[in-house]
């Protein structure tokens, strides 16, 4: 039977290993003990965690931007993404900005803030739903503001989904599974 380090599997999924004794100390990955105090996992365990928690291998990985002109907001998603192994978010600070980097990625997804000084997210959403180009990609949209006619209005300017402030990382995950179909659960 083949054997990985905490170190392997941490490089593996682009995490700490810190992270990886998280996951181990909360029964998620299994793992066996050596006589001398380390932690090992199989080859088949770690199979096993990767297609319960990850993108299959095989798969394209997803290209997902962040447009949120609150870094602290940015800071969180990006967190949230750091215990998956989908790779981590291009960021665009604002809607002219997000715009550009619509056109040069191609993103699968769009999380995308309703309301941003200049360029707010409900214009960018219409933008990107009215260029034939870009109607493959994605919209979450993100805002504070949860009253009905937000989400309403978010929804009729093209968002796929919609996701109130402040949400966790399970929330946001779980979104993003639903809208591009990867990332599963957060083993965190």
């Amino acid at each position: 039977m083949r054997y990985l380090t905490t170190g392997h599997i941490a490089k593996a999924f682009q995490v700490s290993i810190s992270a990886v004794h998280k996951w181990i100390e909360s029964g998620k990955l299994q793992a066996v003990w050596t006589p001398g105090g380390h932690r090992r996992i199989t080859v088949e365990e770690f199979q096993r965690f990767q297609a319960s928690y990850f993108i299959p291998a095989h798969a394209e990985a997803p290209r997902i931007l962040v447009v949120d002109d609150d870094p602290a907001v940015v800071e969180a998603i990006l967190e949230a993404f750091r215990l998956t192994n989908i790779p981590t978010p291009e960021v665009a600070y604002d809607g002219y900005k997000g715009l550009l980097h619509v056109g040069l990625l191609r993103p699968h997804l769009l999380i995308l803030d309703l309301h941003m000084p200049s360029l707010n997210g409900t214009e960018v959403c219409r933008r990107i739903k009215e260029d034939p180009a870009m109607q493959a990609t994605k919209i979450l949209a993100i805002t504070g503001y949860t009253d009905q006619f937000t989400q309403e209005e978010a929804l009729r300017c093209g968002a796929d989904a919609f996701l109130a402030k402040p949400f966790s990382d399970e929330e946001l995950l779980a979104q993003v599974t639903k809208v591009i179909g990867v990332g599963g659960e957060t083993p965190a």
